[in-house]
C-alpha cells in the first residue's frame, strides 16, 4: 500500500537530513582519527568513521529505496487509473459538453462555408456526429478543444479555424419561424357583400 503524499515527503525530508548529519560527523571523526596523537586514541576515531560511515551509507541506500517506491506507486497509480473503467458522465456535465462542442463547431462552419445550404448539412452532420458521441460513457473525458478538432477533422473543415474557435464570431441567428396562429389572411375583394346589405340602385338612363 502506498504511503500518504505528504508522510513520503515528511521521509524523504529526514532522511536528507539525517544523511548530512552524519556525513559532516563522519568529517569530524576522520578529522579525529589524522589529529590522534596516540593509537589507541587513533583506534577509536577510526571505529567511530566506520560506525558513522554505515549510518550514512544506510541513509542514502533508503532514500534511494523511497525513490524507487515512489516512483513504482505513481507508475501503479497510473496503471489503475487507466484500467479503470471510465466514468458515466451526469446529465448536466453531457448537455454541457454538447452544448459546447456544437457552439465551438458551428463557428467553424460558418467561417468556412459561403452559403446557408452547406452550412445547413454541415450543421446536420455535426448533429449527427454528436449523437454517435454521446451514448459512450467516456464522452465527457476527452479534452474539450480535441473533441472539437476531431469532429471538425471529421467534417472535413479547417484545422487552425478549429483550434482557434474561439476567436471566431458567433453563427448568424436563425430565421424567425412565421407564427401561424396570428396570420392575418389579406382581406378578399371579391367577397360578396352581406346578406342584408340595401340593394343598389339600378342605373338611370340618360336620355
Amino acid at each position: 500500500m502506498p504511503a500518504p503524499p505528504d508522510m513520503a515527503e515528511r521521509h524523504a525530508r529526514v532522511l536528507a537530513r539525517l544523511t548530512e548529519l552524519g556525513l559532516a560527523l563522519a568529517e569530524q571523526t576522520f578529522e579525529d582519527a589524522q589529529g590522534a596523537e596516540t593509537p589507541a586514541e587513533r583506534m577509536e576515531a577510526v571505529k567511530a568513521f566506520h560506525t558513522v560511515s554505515r549510518s550514512v551509507r544506510q541513509c542514502v541506500a533508503l532514500e534511494a529505496r523511497l525513490v524507487r517506491q515512489q516512483a513504482q506507486d505513481a507508475r501503479e497509480a497510473e496503471r489503475a487509473l487507466a484500467a479503470a473503467p471510465p466514468r458515466k458522465p451526469g446529465g448536466a456535465e453531457l448537455s454541457r459538453r454538447i452544448s459546447a462542442v456544437r457552439d465551438a463547431v458551428t463557428r467553424v462552419i460558418w467561417h468556412e462555408v459561403e452559403d446557408d445550404e452547406s452550412a445547413a448539412w454541415l450543421e446536420e452532420m455535426l448533429d449527427e456526429g454528436i449523437a454517435s458521441d454521446c451514448v459512450r460513457d467516456d464522452f465527457c473525458a476527452e479534452p474539450l478543444d480535441d473533441h472539437i478538432a476531431r469532429l471538425c477533422q471529421e467534417m472535413g473543415l479547417s484545422e487552425d479555424a478549429a483550434l482557434n474557435w474561439r476567436d471566431l464570431p458567433d453563427p448568424p441567428a436563425p430565421p424567425p419561424v412565421p407564427d401561424e396562429d396570428n396570420h392575418d389572411d389579406p382581406p378578399d375583394d371579391t367577397a360578396s357583400p352581406p346578406a342584408d346589405a340595401p340593394p343598389e340602385p339600378p342605373p338611370q338612363n340618360s336620355g
